[in-house]
C-alpha cells in the first residue's frame, strides 16, 4: 500500500511539472501564430486615422487601403468622415503611376455618399467626383484635393467644387513647410468664387507614423467685419 501511494505521488508530481512547463510553450506558440496572422493582415492592408479642427468644427476621419492580388497593383481605398451629425462614406481606387526611391506619384479617384443623421431622410449629399493626387520627389511633397459636393438633389443645400493644394519642403526628418491654397466655387445661378484661403502650412513629425499639421491662412473673400485670419489643425496617424 505504501509503495502504491509512493508511486502515485511521484506520478502526480511528474504530471504537474509537465503541465506547468507546457504553459509557456503553448503561450509562445499562440503568440507566434498571432504575430504571423498580424503580419499577414498588415501585408494586405494599411490604415490611417485623422482629426481636423477648422471652420467646420472638429472632424474625424478613418480610412484603409487594401491591395488584393486580383487588382494587379491597384488598391481599394475606403474611408469614413464624421462631423457633427453628418457622416460620409467614400470608396476609391488607388492608382500608383511611379513608385521609386527618387519619385513617387499616385492618383486616388473616389466617390462618396453623405448622410445627416439629425433627420431620417436618407442621403444628404453626393460627394463626387473626387480626385486626390500625391507626389513625392526627394524632399518635396505635393498633395492636391478636388471634390464635388452635390447637395441640391437632396434639398440639403447648394452645390460646390472644392480644391486644396499644398507643397511642402522637408527641412529635416521632423519638419516640412510650404504654401497652401484652398478654393471653394459655388455652382448654380448664384454660384461663383465663395472662398479662397491662401497661407502657409507646417507638418511636424510626432513620433513614428504620427504627423501634426498646422495651416494658417487668409480668407480673401472675407466679410467687412472679419479679419480674414483662419486655418486648420490636423493630426494624422498611419499604420
Amino acid at each position: 500500500m505504501k509503495t502504491y501511494t509512493f508511486w502515485l505521488v511521484r506520478l502526480l508530481v511528474i504530471v504537474s511539472i509537465l503541465a506547468v512547463g507546457s504553459v509557456p510553450m503553448v503561450y509562445a506558440d499562440a503568440h507566434e501564430a498571432g504575430e504571423e496572422m498580424a503580419e499577414e493582415e498588415a501585408s494586405g492592408a494599411s490604415g490611417w486615422f485623422r482629426t481636423d479642427t477648422d471652420s467646420l468644427g472638429t472632424q474625424i476621419w478613418v480610412g484603409a487601403s487594401h491591395s488584393p492580388d486580383f487588382l494587379g497593383g491597384l488598391s481599394l481605398d475606403t474611408d469614413i468622415y464624421v462631423v457633427g451629425t453628418f457622416g460620409e462614406l467614400d470608396l476609391g481606387l488607388g492608382i500608383p503611376v511611379v513608385d521609386s526611391d527618387a519619385l513617387s506619384l499616385s492618383f486616388l479617384p473616389m466617390v462618396g455618399i453623405g448622410f445627416d443623421y439629425a433627420a431620417a431622410d436618407g442621403p444628404s449629399s453626393l460627394i463626387a467626383p473626387q480626385l486626390f493626387t500625391y507626389l513625392t520627389a526627394g524632399s518635396i511633397y505635393f498633395e492636391s484635393w478636388i471634390q464635388g459636393f452635390f447637395n441640391s438633389p437632396f434639398d440639403y443645400g447648394d452645390d460646390s467644387i472644392y480644391t486644396r493644394d499644398f507643397v511642402l519642403l522637408s527641412l529635416n526628418d521632423t519638419i516640412a513647410v510650404g504654401p497652401q491654397v484652398e478654393v471653394t466655387i459655388g455652382l448654380g445661378d448664384d454660384g461663383g468664387l465663395s472662398s479662397m484661403v491662401v497661407g502657409g502650412r507646417a507638418n511636424v513629425g510626432y513620433g513614428e507614423n504620427n504627423t501634426l499639421g498646422v495651416f494658417v491662412g487668409f480668407e480673401t473673400q472675407k466679410g467687412d467685419d472679419e479679419t480674414g485670419l483662419t486655418g486648420r489643425m490636423t493630426f494624422v496617424r498611419t499604420w
